[in-house]
């Protein structure tokens, strides 16, 4: 039996006192509380006798038997972020069920003894730039920076002689809110702009001794999909992620930062997997370099690295959950994962570069940090 949440509380009463006059007790409920967030979708319920109850309003309750087995389907525009059960994220197939691409996504629930709440996070779209900036001391120590920026329409700067601080101005005057953004980075040394509107935006450093270039971001649409990228002078650009965000890494001189290997599938979505690795170095030819050593690197007679942590050397590296962050410092140069040995998954990718400066953010404690992405069969 499947009670839908308004049934009155008197027709429930009369069917009990019916049931109980024929030895017949009713099966107890639980209630499942379904909620979508963030971005654009629906999603329905069927139980195992094709009965189908939409989710209304995005926000709806359910009263069924207890352990009675759902399919939940969710039809979403931009994907889905994660499914949440209370406050964990649910798991399909020992898999979590997160990062899905896939405008309809169906999974199976059951019924718990008690109350139980879903959240489905959908994917939200964006048009927006995140700059994380750090500042490197005399000591060498990295720490994150505090930058100030201004953003406003193309045209307005160019009306005010390509003057960030009078085309500002001008669009706070005219009242045009939408048309330019200031902002400053936070403690962590990051900066996120609010969503932009469709057009092309001059992009400055304010109060800046350097008196750094300023570069462009334009904001396009696709179908309704927002996407954007920044275009520096020199021509080179920077284009958004999965959603809408361009980011950009920001610091005051050069400088190198640590490996994380990352296991994908297909879909860009983190396999998370565990087992171990060997490391080989190539040489400009894609030939296997042996017998290099520096002070806290080296390889054998047959090419495979070993890395100096401070402790001890090592030369197999584990996976944990789909990421290795490898204790040195790689050099510029091409590298090629062997042996790997993982636990579900096998590996499609093997070879990967290294090159100075590429940061693909910040790790727990400030540090730089560059993601090499190695991808997984089939998933």
């Amino acid at each position: 039996m499947h009670l839908k949440r308004y049934l009155c509380t008197g027709l429930l009463s009369s069917i009990m006192l019916v049931s109980s006059s024929f030895g017949i007790q009713a099966k107890s409920t639980s209630t499942l509380h379904i909620e979508l967030t963030g971005g654009l979708g629906t999603a329905e319920i069927m139980t195992d006798e094709d009965i189908t109850y939409p989710v209304d309003g995005g926000d709806d309750s359910f009263s069924f038997d207890k352990g009675t087995q759902l399919k939940i389907t969710i039809h979403s525009k931009y994907g889905i972020d994660s499914v949440q059960d209370d406050s964990s994220v649910l798991k399909q197939k020992g898999k979590k069920i997160e990062k899905i691409s896939a405008k309809d996504y169906t999974f199976t629930y059951k019924t718990q003894d008690m109350d139980t709440n879903l959240t489905v996070n959908l994917t939200e779209m964006h048009s927006r730039f995140k700059i994380t900036s750090i500042t490197t001391d005399e000591n060498g120590e990295v720490m994150p920076g505090y930058v100030k920026y201004g953003c406003v329409k193309k045209s307005i700067y160019e009306e005010t002689d390509e003057n960030i601080e009078e085309a500002i101005e001008l669009a706070q005057e005219n009242g045009l809110e939408n048309d330019y953004q200031i902002l400053g980075s936070d403690e962590n040394g990051v900066l996120q702009t609010n969503d932009f509107l469709k057009g092309t935006y001059i992009i400055k450093k304010l109060d800046d001794e350097s008196e750094s270039e300023p570069f462009e971001l334009i904001v396009t649409r696709n179908k309704d999909i927002p996407y954007m990228y920044i275009r520096l002078n020199n021509g080179y650009e920077f284009s958004s992620d999965r959603t809408g965000t361009v980011k950009m890494i920001e610091s005051n001189q050069p400088i190198q930062s640590a490996t994380r290997i990352i296991l994908k599938n297909k879909n860009d979505k983190l396999v998370e997997d565990n087992g171990t690795f060997k490391i080989k170095m190539l040489n400009e030819k894609g030939k296997t370099l042996k017998n290099y050593k520096k002070q806290y690197l080296k390889t054998d007679k047959n090419g495979y690295i070993s890395m100096y942590d401070g402790v001890r050397w090592m030369s197999t590296f584990t996976l944990k959950n789909g990421k290795c962050v490898l204790p040195v410092v790689l050099p510029d140069g091409d590298y090629k994962i062997t042996k790997a040995e993982l636990k579900d998954v096998c590996l499609k990718t093997f070879d990967f570069k290294i090159s100075s400066n590429t940061i693909s953010g910040l790790d727990g404690d400030s540090q730089p940090i560059s993601n090499t992405v190695l991808q997984v069969k089939g998933n």
